[in-house]
């Protein structure tokens, strides 16, 4: 299991301790670190959910009169109205703190370079540290599901390597050596119909049509896209 991976799975589930967890663990320190973290959250945000109803809370949302002169049974019911308004209200303060752009934007509806920038912002953290050192034939095995494969040596030193989620489709997420520093690639069954080039918070790259697919490489604005693209674009074969 790789890291992005084991913090997947950890976010999903806090307290998940199976066998590939477990050896995650044990095999990294920042691992252990992080679950420890995700673990505190969790029990941080469970005791926030246990509060105490105050009696009067039905009373000031839905009546004006008091409950003193009411049969239990009605008591009992403007309990249940008490807890009901507080945790609409907790759900409420949660779900404010959401980020609605993205959540009411689908990805369909993104542009590709908007979804690669976003994708490569919000999993720097994940992979900055990994060095898997992937070879061609992982790479092939990485590309097959997209029906495309390298004709040649990949000529760059390859750091991370996996699928990710990109929009509603799956793409193929290669982070490697650029001449600046570290560049990203994603091999996306989405079709564009055009070379597009962008230049946006701090980095550049490029959209590539790729038959049915694109190709995009992102990297940091004094990198060389035009160059790396030039080098990887024509060993990039569709298979269909």
């Amino acid at each position: 299991m790789d890291d992005l991976e084991f913090r997947r799975r950890i976010m999903a589930d806090p307290k998940a301790r199976d066998a590939e967890i477990l050896a995650a663990l044990q095999s990294s320190e920042s691992n252990a670190q992080f679950a420890e973290e995700v673990l505190e959250l969790d029990a941080q945000l469970e005791k926030a959910l246990k509060i105490d109803v105050p009696e009067d809370l039905a009373d000031r949302i839905l009546f004006t009169q008091t409950t003193h002169s009411l049969p239990i049974t009605n008591r009992f019911s403007r309990k249940m109205f008490a807890l009901a308004a507080s945790i609409a209200f907790i759900a409420g303060l949660l779900i404010g703190q959401l980020q609605w752009h993205n959540i009411l934007i689908p990805p369909a509806y993104a542009s590709l370079p908007d979804m690669a920038i976003a994708h490569v912002q919000n999993e720097k953290a994940f992979v900055q540290g990994i060095d898997e050192q992937a070879s061609n034939v992982q790479i092939n095995a990485k590309m097959q599901p997209l029906a495309a494969k390298l004709t040649a040596q990949f000529p760059y030193h390859v750091y991370y390597l996996n699928h990710c989620g990109f929009g509603k489709a799956n793409a193929v997420h290669l982070v490697f050596a650029g001449e600046k520093g570290k560049v990203t690639l994603f091999l996306v069954p989405l079709p564009s119909d055009k070379v597009t080039q962008f230049d946006q918070q701090g980095m550049r790259g490029v959209v590539e049509p790729l038959k049915q697919s694109s190709l995009i490489i992102v990297g940091q604005q004094n990198e060389d896209i035009s160059k790396i693209t030039a080098k990887i674009l024509p060993i990039i074969q569709p298979m269909n």
